[in-house]
């Protein structure tokens, strides 16, 4: 039997209507009955309430939704229970049944959300161990919404495995594509960023990040979601450093990378900031206060479990790793060594 993740999704989303006022959602849920619920819409990071939902002494209940369904991923939860939902927003009347007691998983029935229907048949199908992966990752791929290919494909435990990264970046472009702009794929693309860190840090050992080994590659978003690869950058001098704006030495440390970059960003050098922050605004601020004017500025805002950080081993900051034109370990040194001469070499 495939073993499959129920993943917190959640996050807040605005996807464009598609201008269909008016959605019922309505059902009757056995042993619910005088309990409040509520209906959720949900991602990777946060939820967003949408409405208190009250079941009556029969545990029947209604929902109006006035400006009718948006696509997206939603939920109906009671207590520690809830039910998923992918909606494509042409739903008009979505009726739901189910059994709070025995309710596990998709043990429920949805008529009148199409995209709910296909995902909670392929789920069922998935978790009675009878489809190969090979078959699961067929449904995943021609599914007619994305957004359920991208919710099975974070809920199988085998598509967690790092050689499916292509495969979880075919479904994300597919979101893209669909849904310019979305929430949902650009929170997909952060994931995925993080999976292909954790993927690098498997390769690397022990004694490989040492002067000569190639740098281990890092993919990570700026302060506004644009996401920079690290080895995107050959072909230039990097100055990997690790550093963040609580962190004392590095902010007395900044001004002579202000000064390095500088003096040799013409000549074809650049940075390559790493933050362990886990606040966004003072982070932001950090940058902007001490003139860090480069543009790969990057955290996954985990503090010390950041996965950019491991990779390096890193357990103090500031650190820092110099680069070369060819991606591979110059130099490791702690902030506030001269590297002036060195990287003056590398240059020439």
């Amino acid at each position: 039997m495939k073993k499959i993740i129920i993943v917190a999704l959640s996050a807040v989303v605005f996807l464009a209507s598609c201008n269909n006022k008016g959605t019922t959602l309505s059902g009757s849920i056995k042993n619910a009955q005088n309990l409040d619920g509520m209906f959720e819409e949900v991602m990777m990071s946060q939820v967003l309430a949408i409405s208190k939902v009250t079941f009556d002494g029969s545990g029947n209940f209604k929902l109006d939704l006035p400006e009718g369904a948006k696509p997206g991923i939603f939920r109906l939860r009671v207590g520690q229970k809830q039910m998923n939902f992918i909606f494509n927003g042409k739903e008009k009347n979505v009726k739901i049944e189910a059994d709070l007691a025995t309710l596990k998983r998709t043990e429920y029935k949805v008529t009148g959300s199409e995209d709910t229907e296909a995902y909670l048949n392929t789920f069922n199908e998935i978790a009675k161990g009878t489809k190969s992966t090979d078959d699961i990752k067929k449904s995943i791929e021609t599914a007619k919404n994305p957004l359920m290919g991208m919710l099975l494909a974070l809920q199988i435990q085998d598509f967690a495995d790092p050689k499916y990264l292509d495969f979880h970046k075919q479904i994300a472009q597919k979101l893209s594509d669909t849904y310019p702009g979305s929430p949902y794929a650009k929170d997909y693309q952060a994931t995925l960023a993080q999976f292909q860190n954790q993927s690098e840090m498997e390769k690397v050992g022990a004694d490989d990040i040492a002067v000569g080994q190639s740098a281990p590659d890092i993919t990570l978003n700026d302060p506004n979601g644009k996401q920079y690869k690290l080895s995107d950058l050959k072909g230039k001098v990097v100055l990997l450093d690790f550093w963040a704006s609580w962190c004392g030495p590095c902010r007395r440390a900044n001004p002579s990378v202000v000064s390095l970059y500088n003096r040799f960003k013409s000549k074809g050098f650049t940075v390559y900031s790493v933050s362990l922050d886990k606040d966004r605004q003072k982070w932001i601020d950090a940058i902007k206060q001490d003139g860090l004017t480069w543009d790969y500025h990057v955290s996954d805002l985990q503090y010390w479990s950041s996965q950019a950080a491991a990779l390096y081993k890193v357990h103090a900051i500031p650190q820092q790793y110099l680069i070369d034109k060819q991606g591979k370990i110059a130099a490791i040194t702690q902030a506030g060594a001269s590297l002036d001469a060195q990287v003056e070499k590398m240059m020439n």
